[in-house]
């Protein structure tokens, strides 16, 4: 068994997997800034208690699906999110254009922000777990 195979490391890859989603579909909300009638997307809220009862609840491990990079669904083609996670279906907008745009570029700048910081602590932990297990392997010998 590998170290990369531990549950902890599959909850950290799975976390960082829905920290790059959402940065796509905030990177697709800015991009349509402009675009009339847009409304904006956001991912269902990470949480590790659901990810925990679902395994818990199921006899599989914690595993990441990967496709074809070359490969672009059908929903992303029309600003849909790809993968495990679903979006979030409540549109909250502090204000809408005229034109019916949703997006405001301040709100969306500091979602992006968040993702970019709970995405550095997941790398940090993943760092940490690593030098933690070099740590005991060194001690072994």
């Amino acid at each position: 068994m590998e170290l990369t195979d531990l549950p902890v490391y599959g909850l950290l890859r799975r976390r960082m997997d829905w920290l790059n989603q959402r940065q796509t579909v905030l990177s697709q909300n800015i991009a349509n800034a402009d675009t009339p009638k847009y409304k904006s997307h956001d991912l269902k809220k990470f949480d590790f208690k659901d990810v925990i009862r679902e395994h818990k609840n199921s006899s599989k491990r914690f595993a990441m699906s990967a496709t074809n990079a070359s490969h672009i669904s059908a929903g992303a083609a029309s600003g849909r999110t790809q993968g495990p996670f679903k979006e979030d279906g409540r549109s909250r907008p502090y204000e809408t254009a005229p034109d019916g745009n949703q997006i405001v570029l301040e709100e969306q700048m500091v979602k992006m922000n968040e993702t970019q910081i709970n995405h550095n602590m997941m790398t940090e932990l993943y760092r940490k777990q690593l030098r933690m297990f070099k740590t005991i392997m060194r001690g072994a010998r």
